[in-house]
């Protein structure tokens, strides 16, 4: 992390990031402009990924060479979640419940997105830094994320949601719960190694939602520390959302508190 190359992605997915809510300010298209745009960019990125990370492998025999996607690249990453949310809010016909989705994508989005931006897992997973500009999963990887980012914001600026503090916590309790069942999930796909019917160690392990391992490489040898880390966690992530809700309750707070100039 934090290389030349990282950074010089980090300035190009800023530069992305910029134009595009720029343009949406300057054009201000509708929302199902946007999420019609959105999806099909998600939808090519997640093929393009597909494309970059899918192994031919030998079967055990060796008598055939089946495709292969790695666990790891399954789309149950929080980033990628979006991808169906993106997918639920264009389509539904339900008025309220697209707010909601809207009210819901906004910070995750942002905050999701900035952060897998910070810390990518690609480097450490799939490839090397020096593979930054070369290798496909790359460009998919930074761009779908500036694209995440730049929705987010769009939702966040715009005025299609009535933002109040009912969103903070139904977010909230969505994303712990979304937490949980990805420790299901990392062990559900993680491979254990058993000896005499004793577990003796993993071999495999899948980190969505980043609650099996740290994204900072930091070293778990007790039970207590990942308790820990899964406090600072829910923490951290109470206080993000907070933070992001707090000045878009706060200007419709205010923009209903303003005189009417008709009135003066």
């Amino acid at each position: 992390m934090f290389t030349w190359r990282h950074l010089l992605w980090l300035l190009v997915c800023a530069c992305m990031v910029i134009g595009t809510t720029y343009a949406y300010k300057k054009k201000r298209p509708g929302i199902d402009s946007v999420l019609t745009t959105a999806l099909i960019i998600a939808v090519l990125s997640e093929f393009a990924k597909m494309i970059a990370v899918i192994e031919l492998v030998p079967s055990k025999s060796g008598e055939m060479m089946l495709p292969y996607l790695p666990l790891n690249h399954l789309p149950l990453h929080f980033c990628s979640f979006q991808i169906i949310l993106i997918a639920a809010a264009k389509f539904s016909t339900n008025e309220k419940r697209r707010e909601n989705l809207l009210a819901f994508m906004a910070p995750t989005c942002v905050i999701g997105g900035l952060f897998a931006l910070l810390m990518p897992s690609i480097f450490t997973t799939t490839i090397s830094a020096e593979q930054a500009f070369t290798s496909l999963i790359s460009y998919q990887f930074f761009i779908f994320h500036s694209m995440i980012i730049s929705l987010g914001l769009i939702i966040a600026t715009s005025d299609e949601v009535d933002w109040s503090m009912k969103h903070y916590k139904n977010t909230l309790l969505l994303v712990y719960l979304f937490g949980i069942l990805s420790i299901y999930l990392n062990s559900i796909f993680a491979s254990p190694t058993y000896a005499d019917g004793i577990l003796i160690s993993v071999d495999f392990w899948t980190n969505f939602f980043f609650t099996y391992r740290n994204p900072l490489g930091i070293k778990i040898t007790e039970l207590w520390q990942w308790y820990l880390y899964l406090l600072i966690i829910i923490v951290l992530t109470a206080l993000l959302l907070y933070l992001f809700y707090l000045p878009l309750v706060r200007r419709k707070t205010k923009h209903l508190n303003l005189p009417d100039k008709r009135d003066s």
